[in-house]
């Protein structure tokens, strides 16, 4: 670990602006980099590792950080990425397909224009599952894997794939009841 970490880690934590600001011009730029490799959006990147940064201020106070800083920022911007990526492919099916998802819900009615602002609510609702939970619907509702690829994938059973998906299902239409 970097001897300045701990100073940057404790100056980050007790609130310090000239650190903060340190740190998003120390890092910022390899973040973005980062971040539009993965993503190949290099305008979004630059949002996302804002984002990055408005969380590591929100969070000063509590958040630990083992380590050093940067290995920390790259991977939170990996995990932003991925979830961007996650996004974008429920937004392309909806666009392309909006019956495809709808139907997932099993609902009466169905909707009779795209609607951007309940795609929004279904992404937020998705992202809130529980991680595995998230994963498992993600791979079979959005991205269409078998049961069976994605047991292989993650390493759990096909009953635990299913259990996972009943439970996603659930908590989809508890959440979502109301709306749709």
């Amino acid at each position: 670990m970097n001897p300045d970490d701990s100073n940057l880690k404790k100056g980050l934590r007790n609130g310090d602006k000239e650190v903060f600001k340190h740190l998003f011009m120390l890092y910022s730029p390899g973040l973005i980099r980062y971040g539009s490799s993965l993503i190949h959006d290099t305008e979004t990147a630059r949002e996302l590792v804002q984002d990055l940064f408005l969380e590591l201020w929100d969070k000063r106070e509590s958040l630990h950080i083992q380590g050093s800083i940067k290995p920390y920022l790259f991977s939170s911007m990996y995990h932003k990425g991925l979830n961007w990526l996650r996004a974008q492919k429920i937004r392309e099916i909806y666009i392309n397909n909006p019956i495809k998802i709808w139907n997932w819900f099993a609902y009466p009615s169905s909707p009779d224009r795209l609607d951007p602002l309940m795609l929004e609510i279904i992404e937020k609702q998705i992202r809130l599952l529980p991680g595995q939970c998230r994963e498992v619907f993600t791979r079979s509702a959005i991205l269409g894997e078998k049961h069976g690829e994605i047991a292989g994938h993650l390493g759990l059973s096909i009953k635990t794939i299913e259990n996972h998906l009943a439970r996603a299902r659930k908590i989809l239409r508890g959440k979502l009841k109301k709306i749709l």
